[in-house]
């Protein structure tokens, strides 16, 4: 057939159709890719912010469950004398009144100024500094269990917590008499440090309960 011989009457509608599909399905096509790029980048841009949301939710989850995990602990120490500021007030009351339940004959005690301790071994405080008080202790025993009274009740009833540097003891009398209370028949030297636990910059700690 030749190109004169086609009746384009009856062909130019079915062409112009065609072409108006074609135009359409491409319009459609391009805005279809547009959308779907445009849904990509709303879904990223909102599932960027869901794990922003899911990540602070499962922070603050985590931070209940260690508060929950120590705080208890902490308030132990806190109330105990060991976090917090110093008890000094506590240590003396203690110390005087161990003499008098003790019968200790002569009890005698030198704290001195508070400084920060560094330990000899690696100790993670984080935002914490390890304080300490040096002490000496000197007591006039009737015998050698009068420290070891002494140590005990320093444990259960003093603030704070202490560690011994060195302990010495010396008869004062050739004979050892438990008879008398007045008289001492040995003289107890000790060195050691309270201990106390703080902020780093100085912050005072308290807790509501």
């Amino acid at each position: 057939m030749k190109r004169e011989d086609i009746d384009w009457s009856v062909l130019r509608g079915a062409l112009v159709g065609f072409v108006l599909c074609t135009a359409v399905g491409g319009a459609l096509a391009g805005g279809g890719h547009a959308l779907l790029k445009a849904k990509q980048l709303e879904f990223a841009r909102n599932n960027a912010q869901f794990q922003g949301v899911s990540g602070k939710y499962l922070a603050v989850d985590e931070e209940e469950k260690q508060i929950k995990k120590y705080f208890p602990r902490f308030l132990e120490l806190y109330h105990g004398g060991i976090i917090g500021r110093e008890e000094r007030l506590n240590w003396i009351e203690t110390l005087r009144d161990a003499g008098e339940r003790l019968h200790i004959p002569s009890l005698n005690y030198e704290i001195r100024s508070q400084g920060t301790f560094a330990p000899t071994f690696p100790l993670g405080l984080g935002r914490y500094q390890l304080y300490s008080s040096e002490m000496s202790l000197s007591l006039q025993a009737l015998h050698e269990g009068d420290l070891l009274r002494l140590l005990q009740l320093l444990d259960t009833r003093a603030a704070g917590l202490y560690a011994i540097h060195s302990c010495s003891m010396n008869k004062t009398t050739p004979v050892i008499d438990v008879s008398s209370g007045s008289k001492g028949n040995i003289l107890v030297q000790c060195d050691m440090n309270w201990f106390t636990i703080k902020l780093a910059d100085g912050t005072e700690i308290k807790v509501e309960t």
